[in-house]
């Protein structure tokens, strides 16, 4: 409660209810604390059929159409990474920093909240945008198809995808890398239109084609034709990139049991104050007796709470 009386911010992704039980509520936090800006992250709400379920990150995907979108009909798939979680950080993060922007105006904190299904439908805005003007139910293939998406392997199944959009002049360097400049003039490829249409078709002869060269060859010729294009780096390959190293990545620091250890910079660069990793994750309870000096309690007090296994 001493923390909670000097924080700015206070962050918990407990069920609903589950903090009101310890008397860590919103609403009793605010009596003591009306700046505090108090964020809860839970699996549904607190509103809603489903408030007390438990979630985790692949239910949030599944439910708010966010997996529909990443893997086929037929042959579902969960995803080698925890979306739904991320983007519900993420977006509980902007909440936050609203929040502490208008409390700079009125003095005053909220309650800021988030949820995996909520924020996983948000991030699909696009997709749903679509369906609520067509009607149509999109799947992965619906946006490959749309945006000009491919992906192919070389001789060596090295993989490198191509992301064309609607520019005709991308398509036009694509047909000349690729030795087939007469597709520019095909009623199949010629327009955005025909090329939907015939989106496996031209898949399918690209695909014969990459195949015969190797990767970096081919990566090299479509960059000098300005066509958006990149290889599928694996994570060993992503971090010998030299635009991912022109970022500073990975940074490495000293960790007190690990040793040096890397980790993945900012995503962000801001002028004034620039992002800095300069420590290690802590250590469980490695800074306990460092707050709770801060807050007031003398040695024989911090010594009394160990005795008493509250530390």
């Amino acid at each position: 409660m001493k923390l909670l009386d000097k924080a700015d911010v206070f962050i918990e992704n407990f069920r609903p209810g589950t903090m009101e039980k310890r008397d860590l509520g919103y609403q009793q936090i605010q009596k003591r604390n009306p700046k505090i800006v108090y964020c809860s992250i839970s699996g549904f709400g607190r509103t809603g059929p489903y408030r007390d379920l438990p979630g985790y990150d692949t239910v949030g995907q599944a439910m708010s159409g966010l997996l529909s979108l990443l893997t086929d009909p037929g042959e579902p798939k969960g995803m080698g990474i925890s979306f739904s979680d991320h983007l519900t950080g993420m977006f509980a993060c902007y909440g936050i920093l609203a929040a502490l922007m208008n409390r700079t105006i009125s003095g005053e904190g909220q309650h800021v909240e988030t949820s995996l299904l909520r924020a996983s439908v948000a991030f699909i805005s696009e997709n749903a945008s679509r369906y609520f003007d067509d009607g149509e139910v999109a799947r992965r293939a619906h946006r490959t198809h749309h945006a000009g998406v491919f992906a192919f392997e070389d001789r060596s199944e090295k993989a490198f995808v191509l992301h064309l959009s609607s520019p005709d002049k991308f398509w036009h360097g694509l047909f000349e890398v690729v030795g087939k400049k007469e597709w520019v003039s095909d009623p199949r490829f010629h327009n955005r239109k025909s090329r939907i249409e015939n989106y496996e078709v031209l898949s399918t002869a690209l695909k014969e084609i990459f195949r015969q060269g190797d990767r970096d060859d081919w990566l090299q010729r479509l960059r000098a034709k300005d066509v958006p294009c990149a290889p599928l780096n694996t994570l060993d390959e992503v971090f010998q990139d030299p635009q991912v190293r022109a970022y500073g990545f990975p940074v490495e620091v000293e960790h007190p049991q690990m040793g040096k250890v890397q980790l993945v910079g900012s995503a962000i660069e801001l002028s004034r104050t620039p992002p800095e990793i300069k420590t290690a994750p802590p250590m469980l309870g490695e800074h306990t007796e460092q707050i709770l000096g801060e807050l007031g309690f003398d040695p024989d007090a911090i010594g009394r709470l160990r005795e008493a296994g509250v530390l």
